[in-house]
């Protein structure tokens, strides 16, 4: 069976469609968040302990992506998706009868390996709109990603404020049931590109396509930097809302998870940024506003209003980065579109679990002003691979970043 040509126009119902189901599954690996000091309190356990969830539902996500997605270049997407919501489903059903800390942590493993489901649909959404559209159609799926980490979070901390932990997780599970029947049905079928490619062959072709390709390499470096910072913050800032002068409630800190990322919806409107000025210029951008946010958020640690801007902020930074990093690999080929993915998403979360990880190692020692630090630190990271891929400034044209 044959891949559709790469000029299909996807319908907007579709593409809807798409944004949903991503927003329902990403949430897997964002709702636990909000859910931290509850999960600290009922297992007697530190802020330090129990944000290993965070880090390892970050570590899980990118070994989903290592070792799954790529089979979107071999198999077909439908049949894939639904194994896989239904696995997760599984494990989120397992997970609400955690007894301990380490049975919750494996099984975070789990239920975000098998959530990569996002980063199936958009290589599949991308290589089935016309080039044009691309770079809106990209925005309009990372759109859906946005709504599901913020709306999961806020949900999650008001249901947990009301219900407990535990509750959470079963939504979550009924949630993924419903998507492994709905998805599939709206998902245009589409033949796979590398039939006949053996799965260890398409494993065994990532890191020949890292020492290939400089604008993944370059895509990589960056995702992986502001992901670093945008995890620092958020796996943080629930504690710094419960400290005073806010003295914040789970439905508190989940209210602010709303407020705090909105700025992310913006993405919406980054494709047709991207279409007119380049992927380059958006990735500056970028950078620079994820610098502005940090700093903000530390010079004002106390204000409520500075906290939700710097949120803001740092929401658009990285979903107008992400989607200018996708843009950028989506355009390096076809047959290998599933597996750019792959590698880019992989460097990305590996950047967000080492974000978490750091940041809840620089809170138990230095508290917001470290974090701070430390998610300025990875900016700097982002803003030194953009100056030795030679772009500096916002002088770059056209949707390939060309001058």
């Amino acid at each position: 069976m044959t891949a559709a040509p790469s000029n299909h126009n996807l319908g907007t119902p579709v593409i809807v469609l798409m944004a949903v189901a991503s927003a329902l599954t990403v949430a897997n690996v964002y709702f636990n968040q909000a859910l931290l000091p509850a999960i600290a309190t009922d297992f007697g356990i530190s802020p330090r302990e129990v944000g290993l969830i965070a880090t390892l539902s970050q570590l899980g996500y990118a070994l989903g992506i290592v070792l799954v997605v790529p089979l979107g270049d071999r198999n077909e997407p439908r049949s894939l998706v639904r194994i896989l919501l239904i696995g997760v489903a599984a494990a989120l059903a397992a997970a609400a009868s955690a007894p301990k800390l380490s049975i919750l942590a494996g099984l975070s493993i789990v239920i975000c390996m098998g959530t990569c489901v996002p980063q199936i649909v958009l290589p599949l959404a991308a290589g089935l709109t016309r080039p044009e559209r691309r770079g809106r159609v990209i925005a309009s799926v990372q759109t859906g990603l946005v709504l599901g980490i913020l709306l999961s979070r806020t949900l999650a901390g008001i249901g947990a404020n009301s219900f407990g932990w535990r509750p959470v997780y079963i939504i979550a599970a009924g949630l993924m049931l419903s998507s492994a029947i709905v998805l599939p049905m709206v998902l245009p079928r589409r033949g796979a590109l590398s039939a006949t490619v053996p799965y260890l062959t398409l494993l065994g072709s990532l890191w020949g396509l890292v020492c290939r390709e400089a604008k993944l390499r370059l895509s990589c470096l960056l995702g992986a930097a502001i992901f670093a910072a945008f995890s620092a913050f958020w796996t943080t800032i629930p504690f710094r809302l419960q400290q005073p002068p806010f003295n914040f409630d789970l439905a508190g800190v989940g209210y602010f998870a709303l407020w705090g990322g909105i700025g992310g919806l913006a993405s919406l409107f980054a494709g047709g940024l991207i279409d007119r000025f380049g992927q380059d210029r958006v990735s500056v951008a970028a950078v620079v506003l994820a610098a502005a946010s940090i700093v903000l958020g530390a010079i004002w640690p106390s204000s409520y209003i500075a906290l939700v801007a710097s949120g803001n902020l740092l929401s658009f930074a990285l979903s107008a980065g992400q989607i200018a990093n996708q843009a950028r690999i989506f355009c390096l080929g076809a047959e290998i579109r599933s597996r750019l993915n792959t590698i880019y998403m992989a460097s990305t979360f590996a950047g967000g679990a080492i974000g978490s990880a750091g940041a809840g190692i620089v809170w138990a020692s230095h508290g917001w002003t470290g974090v701070c630090g430390f998610a300025l630190t990875c900016v700097a990271v982002a803003a030194a691979s953009l100056a030795g891929a030679g772009i500096t400034t916002l002088r770059t044209r056209g949707a390939n970043g060309e001058a």
